[in-house]
């Protein structure tokens, strides 16, 4: 034998001291030579010691080895599984048997196929290695089989470290976990079809437009239960509706009423949920909102809220009649609100089939009766609402009237804009070439009026 020999001799009956893995040489004969620290309950397992004969089951794959100088072989010790190769080595007329502990890996593999849901595994280079057989309608639609390559679009989520992405597949809708296996070098996609789902939210998305935010929000969350259930509680309630409605309508196509109505309902709609009023119902142009119930931050913040909305959506009066008058309507977009503040009764009424989430009591007939007899874009408000707001709205007394079920006729007031805080400039000055403005917020009365100076000024401007 060379030197060269030797020296390969030594190196590997060196090697193995170093290796983290099991490895067992066997002589030709059948003698255990050498094991390595990691072969240690191996060795004690099947009772085998050094300079002995090794047992009948080692035996069978040592005679594979030396018949077929390579062999490979599975082995369970204990309650780890072990994967086996069997290498003859002629320079040492003996075989080296090399073992990997695969027990996380049979584990991998084995519980896929009882799995009642999809489960893809794939390599890094985006190539199946396994599915099973809840994954095979996502196989055939993808038309993927074994070792076939990925969609790209599904390994680009992948690669971008996506963890969780939903995937509409054919007619279904796979939401996908991913898990990245870097012991085994593949990813591992464990699938949801959540077409059911999806198609539920849809409904729910649908459904939610016949409610208030509020309300859909506090059903699906528990807070409210959707049976025959009242309560007591102080609200501050609103109405509205268009001045000459009726006589507008019998003007008007339908498509262009419907478009017209719409919106104006969801502007004012979109303001009544910024400042987290709830709508109650739509009566052809009319409104009815309420605050304070189901959510609440205190009857006299309930109130300020309540009217704040109401002179945001006046603001909003003025883009929306420019609309109308585009359309060539002649009568103009006049609105009249009342509120009153009151304990009225709250919750679900109606019948075991059919329920309606509203207001009933005197309260709401007074903000009912404050709406009519309001004159055209004004807020007038009940004295209960007026006590509540008046050191953040101003108001001015406008009359008393006579309400069905009072004794006495009821003051009310008539609102006109929010205090200005005393940090706030009264003045507004602006000028530019050929333009000047002053203006002295303490000196208007009206403000509706210099609004309208102005929208006229820029009409002038622009044509």
């Amino acid at each position: 034998m060379s030197i060269n020999d030797k020296e390969l001799i030594n190196l590997l009956k060196k090697f193995p001291d170093q290796n983290p893995n099991p490895v067992i040489r066997i002589s030709k004969d059948g003698i255990l030579e050498y094991f390595n620290k990691p072969s240690k309950d191996i060795i004690k397992y099947y009772n085998l010691s050094l300079k002995n004969k090794i047992n009948d089951q080692i035996l069978i794959h040592l005679k594979q080895a030396l018949t077929n100088i390579e062999h490979n072989f599975e082995l369970k010790i204990n309650s780890t599984s072990f994967q086996f190769k069997a290498i003859y080595i002629q320079e040492l007329h003996s075989v080296n048997i090399y073992g990997t502990d695969i027990t996380a890996k049979k584990v991998i593999d084995k519980f896929p196929d009882s799995n009642p849901n999809p489960v893809i595994r794939i390599d890094y280079r985006g190539i199946v290695k396994y599915f099973n057989s809840a994954s095979t309608y996502i196989m055939k639609k993808l038309e993927l089989d074994m070792d076939s390559l990925i969609p790209k679009h599904i390994m680009e989520k992948i690669s971008k470290d996506k963890t969780k992405f939903e995937l509409p597949i054919g007619t279904r809708v796979y939401l996908f976990h991913v898990i990245k296996v870097n012991e085994f070098n593949f990813f591992i996609m464990y699938g949801t079809d959540v077409t059911d789902t999806k198609d539920k939210e849809q409904i729910l998305q649908k459904l939610s437009k016949y409610f208030s935010p509020q309300v859909y929000n506090s059903i699906f969350s528990g807070q409210l239960d959707v049976t025959i259930n009242t309560s007591r509680k102080d609200l501050t309630v609103f109405f509205s509706d268009i001045k000459s409605f009726t006589t507008i309508t019998e003007k008007l196509e339908p498509e262009i009423l419907t478009k017209l109505i719409t919106s104006y309902l969801t502007a004012m709609t979109d303001i009544a949920i910024k400042y987290g009023g709830t709508v109650d119902k739509y009566i052809g142009d009319a409104i009815m909102i309420f605050f304070g119930d189901p959510n609440s931050k205190g009857k006299k913040s309930d109130a300020i809220a309540c009217v704040s909305m109401a002179l945001q959506m006046k603001t909003a009066l003025r883009t929306l009649r420019k609309g109308w008058e585009e359309t060539g309507i002649s009568e103009p977009l006049d609105v009249r609100m009342g509120i009153h503040s009151d304990v009225c009764t709250v919750g679900n009424f109606g019948s075991k089939d059919r329920l309606d989430y509203t207001v009933l009591g005197n309260g709401v007939n007074l903000a009912s009766r404050l709406e009519s007899s309001a004159n055209s874009n004004e807020i007038l408000i009940s004295e209960n609402t007026y006590n509540l707001v008046k050191n953040e709205i101003k108001c001015n007394y406008y009359d008393k009237i006579q309400v069905k079920g009072k004794s006495h006729p009821i003051k009310t007031f008539q609102v006109v804009r929010k205090v200005q805080s005393q940090k706030v400039s009264q003045r507004i000055n602006a000028t530019s070439e050929g333009f000047s403005l002053s203006i002295d917020k303490k000196k208007i009365k009206d403000i509706d009026e210099v609004i309208s100076v102005l929208e006229n000024s820029i009409d002038k401007l622009t044509n």
